[in-house]
């Protein structure tokens, strides 16, 4: 049998089982595309060309740049021709892999396989930082990636035009089965058609439950691997709900959100489908071909970003692709609906979908909250006994789980200095590892893997007890930059992959030198889930500043989203806040804290220079930057500054304002705002914080450097806006005599309004 027979063949045995089949192409380029046009030449179907480098055309063939792949999310193709000779990027192959339908075939082209494993493609060159060089990058990766295609059933390898795997699978058919529509439902009958799986039409009916009126807030919480359709099912529920809900209401608004606007095309494309047919007059926007907006007189579907969203109110929430979000900002979108739907991958590309029942499905069942929890199994376009999709799970570790275990002595973990390779030998460990790091994090994809397989600056740690792993660490060496890397990024704003501290530092501090200090940033460090609150993340950090010690590092630091549960828990551990970014995030709507812990004398000096800057203009940016930053994270950050030996930095006027405002004798907030904030910003600098407590102290962040409204104060401080006002005047009679109780003028100003008011007194007694 030659190449073409081979393939021939594995197109009829996909139809036979309603799976695909995956076909590389190995060697010659050009013979590779030869192959492949030669077979689709007498083909019918839809066929999608990705590649890095888009200089081949195959007949009537769409074609994409590797860049764009999340473009292709939600659509469906006969035919995938991957190129991925000149970039292998994971996350790509798990965006992609299921955009083929049953019956369709996969051809991945790439170089020969021997040459492969030693070759350096674009995406090493993107994950190669300063001043590491080409020779130090780890070639491990793709080796473990061409393993999996060799093990794996279902996957043919033709190098050169001679089979090297025939890749035959003989599967099971799939009996085929009628869908069974309730026999009571609210929405039409019609709805319900539009449904492929059984999985769709019983979620189709849960959506009804959405109608009734929630009290307080109804949620669904819907689950699948990729490919079973919960996109299109939400967008074929939704116009009918909408509809439902137009019987109590004028007009109805829809939010959907998620991590990217091409997570909800489907959702979009088929409600809109659905409300044409049903003769409705839309207006429909776009961009750049993604539909963001379809609208009408009585009815919205608009998307927004997830930052965006939370600051708007929705009849209906639509949350996409909820496990690559925040659990924080999950929960806060509760505030702006009392309809919602959060829908997940578990499992994905994108994102870790035990991660999201771990750390938000727990918390989402402490509120007062109607929840319904949905999910599908049966794949839409292919059989669920599909074995590329078993590859894809298998090759970039999608179906991780992380080993069940209890520590009941955090004294007999063990630290690890695990080797990548090792790693990949032992794959139950390496599941483990990984496992803990899903079940962790809300945001992972397989490019994080890949980093860890060959970026040459990067290292895993694991803290492990009786032989299981409980706590995984990724690590990334930094600095120790080239002069010329040092230059570009000090006069020509250059980004270095990599080097998050090292270009921060020289970026905001404005010191070329900072990029020759060495470090470590810890990238992530994931305790097992069943193991939190015992120390063993604090143990796992002890154990890396250890080893860096004993490195002669400058330094260990980390950067992340801004909560105060995590800043406290670094503090904890000995490391300060030294930069935070002043616009969110799109996706999690947290700002990023950068925290180090200097290990050398020399760099211990540095760190407090550039604390002592980053203290003050931290306040200015509190004001207007980052006058909405969650003021308990503000105070943490203000009050983590071990602070200076100086007074409140006002003149005589200036004191004597203040006091007319503390002992209320003319002069109100307003009219000494100037004061206030210049008394709270040298307050925050000073090292007399703690005579104020932290309530007193949050009060004079909240109102008088955030310009807070008094409501708002009173809300964060959990009391009433009177009893804040009362406080403020009380904390500002208590400063003005801890730093200038020795001045005359403020005793004599005491004296008299004490004089002046005890006459009044008489007055009235008299």
């Amino acid at each position: 049998m030659d190449a073409k027979g081979l393939i021939k063949a594995l197109k009829k045995e996909a139809e036979k089982y309603n799976e695909r089949r995956m076909i590389v192409l190995s060697g010659n380029r050009e013979r590779s595309y030869k192959i492949v046009k030669s077979f689709l030449k007498k083909m019918e179907g839809k066929v999608a060309l990705v590649a890095y480098q888009l200089d081949q055309e195959i007949k009537n063939a769409e074609v994409y740049h590797l860049k764009d792949s999340s473009k292709l999310l939600g659509t469906t193709y006969d035919f995938l021709v991957l190129d991925l000779w000149h970039s292998l990027q994971p996350s790509d192959i798990g965006k992609l892999y299921g955009i083929v339908r049953g019956g369709g075939l996969i051809f991945l082209i790439v170089p020969p396989l021997d040459k492969w494993k030693n070759m350096l493609n674009k995406y090493h060159y993107k994950i190669l930082t300063p001043p590491y060089t080409e020779d130090d990058v780890r070639r491990i990766f793709i080796p473990w990636f061409i393993k999996k295609l060799e093990e794996h059933d279902g996957i043919a390898i033709i190098e050169d035009g001679i089979i090297r795997k025939e890749g035959f699978f003989e599967s099971k058919v799939e009996e085929e089965k009628s869908l069974e529509i309730p026999k009571r439902h609210i929405f039409e009958k019609e709805i319900y058609e539009y449904a492929i799986t059984q999985d769709q039409v019983d979620f189709i009916k849960l959506m009804e439950r959405l109608i009734e009126k929630p009290n307080p807030i109804t949620a669904i919480v819907l689950r699948s691997h990729r490919g079973r359709g919960k996109s299109s099912a939400i967008g074929i529920a939704l116009p009918a709900l909408i509809e439902s809900l137009l019987e109590f209401k004028k007009r109805i608004r829809v939010i959907v959100t998620a991590p990217e606007l091409e997570n909800v095309q489907e959702i979009f494309r088929f409600s809109e489908k659905i409300l044409k047919e049903k003769g409705y007059e839309m207006r429909k926007r776009d961009r750049e071909g993604l539909i963001f907006d379809i609208s009408s007189d009585n009815f919205t579907i608009e998307y927004f970003a997830p930052a965006d969203a939370v600051e708007r109110y929705a009849d209906v929430f639509v949350v996409d692709e909820a496990a690559s979000i925040p659990p924080n900002l999950l929960l806060s979108f509760l505030e702006r609906t009392n309809r919602i739907v959060y829908s997940s991958t578990v499992h994905g590309y994108e994102g870790a979908g035990r991660s999201f029942t771990i750390r938000f499905l727990q918390r989402l069942k402490k509120k007062r909250v109607k929840i319904f929890e949905f999910e599908m199994f049966q794949p839409v376009r292919y059989s669920i006994n599909d074995p590329i999709e078993k590859w894809v799970f298998d090759a970039l570790l999608l179906d991780a789980e992380a080993a069940e275990i209890n520590v009941e002595n955090v004294d007999d973990l063990v630290y690890e200095k695990l080797e990548i390779e090792d790693l990949l030998k032992d794959e139950e460990r390496l599941r483990e590892y990984f496992g803990i790091l899903i079940l962790a994090h809300y945001k992972n994809n397989p490019n994080d893997f890949a980093i860890l397989c060959d970026a040459p600056n990067h290292i895993a740690r694991a803290m492990s007890y009786n032989g299981k792993i409980v706590c995984s660490m990724q690590i990334a060496y930094e600095g120790n930059l080239r002069d010329e890397d040092c230059r570009s990024v000090y006069y020509g704003g250059k980004m270095i992959l990599g080097n998050v501290i090292p270009q921060l530092m020289i970026r905001h501090y404005r010191e070329m030198k900072y990029g020759k200090y060495r470090g470590m940033r810890v990238v992530r460090i994931a305790v097992h889930p069943d193991n939190f609150d015992k120390g063993i993340g604090s143990k796992a950090l002890e154990n890396i500043l250890e080893e860096a010690k004993k490195e002669k590092l400058d330094y260990v630091g980390a950067s992340f989203g801004a909560t105060s549960k995590l800043i406290r828990f670094w503090l904890k551990n000995g490391f300060l806040p030294m930069h935070i970014s002043t616009t969110r995030n799109d996706v999690s709507a947290e700002f990023s804290v950068t925290m180090m812990k200097p290990l050398s004398k020399e760099f211990e000096e540095e760190l407090r220079t550039i604390r002592k800057r980053f203290m003050r203009r931290f306040m200015y940016w509190l004001f207007e930057s980052l006058r909405d930053l969650n003021s308990k994270v503000a105070l943490d950050i203000l009050d983590s500054y071990e602070g200076e030996h100086t007074d409140l930095g006002l003149n005589s006027e200036e004191i004597n304002r203040l006091l007319a405002y503390a002992f209320d004798v003319g002069l109100t907030y307003r009219t000494v705002k100037d004061c206030l904030f210049k008394m709270s910003y040298n307050f925050f600098l000073s090292d007399k914080k703690n005579v104020l407590s932290r309530g007193e102290r949050m009060l004079l962040l909240a109102k008088n450097i955030q310009c807070k409204s008094w409501e708002r104060t009173a809300e964060i401080l959990d009391t009433d806006e009177e009893r804040c006002k009362i406080m403020m005047r009380r904390i500002v009679e208590r400063l003005i005599f801890e730093f200038y109780g020795d001045r005359d003028e403020v005793l004599e100003f005491q004296e008299e309004v004490q004089r002046i008011f005890a006459e009044r007194k008489e007055e009235i007694n008299s």
